[in-house]
C-alpha cells in the first residue's frame, strides 16, 4: 500500500472522529449531567423510567372522622391547628414510587425543631499557591 493511500485512510478516519466529537460535544451541550430528573418536571418516573403517573394535585388526609388537605407543617393554637404547605403526590403506576412535593411553604418558618433549615455545606477553599506545588 503506498504512502499516499495510506495518508487518504488516515485523513477520513480523522474526519470521523471530528464529526463523532462533534456529535459528543453537540450531547454533552444539551444534556444536564448529575441532576435528578422529578416526575413532576419529567413526567416520567426516574427509578422504572415509566410514564404511567397519577398526579394528586391537593392530597387530603383523614383525621378526626374527616378529610383534611395533607400538609409539611400543622402548628397547635388557642383556637385549633392551623395547617400549612399542602402537599402534591406524583405515583408511577408501574413501580408504585410516590413523589411528594410541597405546593408552596407559606406559614412554614424553621424552629429548629419540628421544622429543621439545611444549608449547603460551604465550598472547599483552594490551598494558597494555587493546584500545583
Amino acid at each position: 500500500m503506498g504512502k499516499r493511500k495510506r495518508r487518504t485512510r488516515q485523513e477520513e478516519k480523522v474526519k470521523a472522529l471530528e464529526a463523532a466529537l462533534q456529535q459528543v460535544r453537540a450531547e454533552l451541550a444539551t444534556a444536564v449531567l448529575g441532576v435528578f430528573k422529578t416526575m413532576r418536571a419529567a413526567r416520567r418516573c426516574p427509578a422504572c423510567g415509566g410514564g404511567r403517573l397519577l398526579h394528586i394535585p391537593a392530597a387530603k388526609e383523614l383525621t378526626k372522622g374527616r378529610s383534611t388537605p395533607l400538609t409539611v407543617h400543622h402548628v397547635e393554637g388557642f383556637w385549633g391547628a392551623k395547617s400549612y404547605g399542602p402537599i402534591e403526590h406524583f405515583i408511577c403506576r408501574g413501580c408504585l414510587l410516590i413523589e411528594s412535593h410541597a405546593i408552596d411553604l407559606d406559614g412554614v418558618e424553621p424552629d429548629g425543631e419540628s421544622v429543621i433549615a439545611i444549608e449547603p455545606e460551604p465550598e472547599p477553599e483552594m490551598p494558597s499557591g494555587g493546584p500545583f506545588r
